[in-house]
């Protein structure tokens, strides 16, 4: 796909700005470039600190309800009449044993980190389509803030993963559906440790006294919750601003020779390099399974399906 033009009036609608990195990106956009700014939040009160200028537009939007999301699209069209970059950046954690979530907990947080995110992916692709063209910009950009747990997944965070992985399947189906005419991009935000209240505010825990068998201090989830809770481990983390600047940059420039929006973007020297210890040991992985998986077909079944994109 052709590298996307980013017009220096392009309108951002962004979820979850009441802190971290949606809040960081709401002010870097509004203090450092032309961009119009739809800033997001379930209380709208917490927008507060944000700017007040002209080119921001503050909207209450709770992300699992249809008729709230549906009402701040149409109250973004009525004032801007377009779309131009849609950031999903909405969403929390939940550290926990799996075996002591209740799955009440578990359809709250994908209700939040991935159907709100799939619903104005829906949305806002005929707004790309057919609302901007009228307004002389063709398309548009999706940024799903997922996160390396999109990618990776560690213990105590089941159900974090299990939102996080949806999206970027999700994702990666919803951009192989785009003809190249239409000038749609997606880009999966992949951060590793970033210094925000994410841990402290935005991330759950689970609902029920820890089972006795899971209280060894040894064993793996109570090992990540020591991590995240030491100034010395999250000292090193990314800071914010500078991962809402790479945000904004693979936007504005894309990546590469050709300056395409990638579908993936690992922020982070750890996400980038757990990710890429991870493909290592997947490809380790299929080679040792590859005498068991062949077997069972000849090569004709691939043959078969090489017209999907990879």
């Amino acid at each position: 796909m052709a590298p996307y033009s980013l017009p220096p009036d392009a309108v951002w609608f962004i979820t979850g700005c009441s802190t971290g990195i949606g809040n960081e990106l709401v002010s870097y956009l509004t203090t450092n470039t032309s961009s119009r700014v739809v800033a997001t939040a379930r209380n709208p009160s917490s927008l507060s600190s944000l700017p007040t200028t002209p080119n921001t537009l503050k909207l209450a939007l709770d992300v699992t309800s249809e008729s709230s999301i549906r009402a701040a699209l149409t109250a973004t069209l009525q004032k801007w009449s377009r779309i131009d970059v849609l950031v999903n950046n909405a969403g929390y954690g939940l550290l926990a044993d799996t075996e002591g979530v209740p799955m009440s907990q578990a359809h709250s947080i994908m209700e939040t980190n991935f159907f709100g995110a799939a619903l104005l992916t829906q949305l806002t692709l005929p707004i790309f389509r057919d609302n901007n063209p009228t307004s002389g910009q063709q398309g548009g950009v999706v940024l799903q803030v997922t996160s390396m747990g999109g990618r990776l997944a560690f213990p105590g965070n089941a159900f974090y993963h299990a939102s996080k992985f949806a999206l970027e399947g999700f994702t990666e189906a919803v951009s192989k559906e785009m003809p190249e005419e239409w000038n749609i991009h997606f880009c999966c935000i992949e951060p590793g440790g970033v210094k925000t209240n994410y841990i402290s505010t935005s991330t759950a825990q689970g609902g029920e006294v820890p089972h006795p068998a899971y209280t060894d201090p040894k064993l793996p989830t109570n090992q990540i919750r020591v991590y995240k809770s030491s100034p010395e481990a999250t000292r090193n983390w990314a800071e914010a601003g500078d991962v809402v600047r790479a945000m904004y940059e693979i936007v504005r420039n894309g990546a590469g020779s050709e300056g395409e929006i990638p579908l993936r973007l690992p922020l982070g020297s750890d996400s980038w390099g757990m990710q890429k210890l991870g493909l290592e040991k997947g490809l380790r992985d299929l080679e040792d399974v590859k005498g068991v998986s062949l077997k069972t077909s000849g090569k004709e079944q691939l043959e078969s399906i090489r017209f999907l994109k990879v």
